[in-house]
């Protein structure tokens, strides 16, 4: 039986077809809107790229049903630079106006790149320790995205426990981390494609394969929040799978 909360969606708004085909009553209506109401939870990866207004993420939240979770990407001048020599301020600046989504948080993703090793760790404890304490009520789940295979040990798990953060599964090849949920407070699943190239789509066996696990996970009361990086191939279509295979009944 469920119990943990199951959020499945997209990273970035991915829905079928144009304006001009949505249902008629989302025609007038933003992509926002008609992506609410089909799957509820967005990973919005602009954020990434460039902070949002304040406004422009109050707006968001108005576009949405009040059961919808929002998780963003941490912005990459904090995550990316070389040894991570980050200003302080950024990171005050990006949750400042993020908490304006307000009761609409889901996760806070804190993707590292490949470049950022385990030798970097001081500099990544710092970041989670700042994010911590500013994670103001009601709070982001903090998650993070290692891709380098070394960050899988565990003093690097009792790191991210200490600041109250998860470890994203993900299926980049090459630094993948284990697949349980012994070292998360949520379960975070980011699929970027069968060979990570954000192409192509995923197998039924596959999809029934995790479908499996997070039932388990889900009754456990662990929630599970699952987004497909495929955007260049099927990730609309594999997101609406795996929520109905979750949902079938079992034998």
């Amino acid at each position: 039986m469920q119990v943990g909360t199951l959020r499945i969606g997209t990273s970035g708004i991915v829905v079928p077809g144009t304006k001009e085909t949505f249902p008629e009553e989302y025609r007038s209506a933003s992509r926002l809107q008609y992506y609410g109401s089909l799957f509820n939870t967005l990973e919005v990866n602009s954020s990434f790229y460039k902070v949002p207004l304040p406004a422009t993420f109050e707006k968001w939240s108005q576009e949405v049903p009040d059961d919808f979770k929002f998780t963003v990407k941490l912005w990459r001048a904090i995550t990316h630079k070389k040894k991570l020599p980050y200003n302080p301020d950024d990171i005050t600046t990006f949750l400042k106006a993020a908490d304006k989504i307000g009761a609409k948080k889901g996760c806070l993703l804190i993707q590292f790149p490949t470049s950022v090793k385990i030798e970097l760790r001081r500099e990544v404890k710092n970041i989670l320790k700042q994010v911590h304490a500013l994670n103001s009520v009601p709070g982001w789940n903090i998650c993070v995205e290692f891709r380098d295979i070394n960050w899988y040990i565990g003093p690097v798990y009792e790191l991210l426990d200490r600041y109250e953060a998860s470890v994203v599964m993900h299926d980049m090849p090459g630094s993948k981390p284990p697949v349980s949920d012994e070292a998360t407070r949520v379960v975070y699943l980011r699929f970027h494609g069968p060979d990570g190239n954000y192409r192509g789509g995923y197998s039924q066996e596959f999809l029934e394969g995790y479908a499996a696990l997070i039932r388990t996970w889900l009754a456990k009361d662990k929630d599970v929040y699952a987004y497909f990086n495929n955007t260049i191939g099927t990730a609309f279509e594999d997101a609406q799978t795996l929520r109905k295979l979750v949902e079938q009944p079992t034998p």
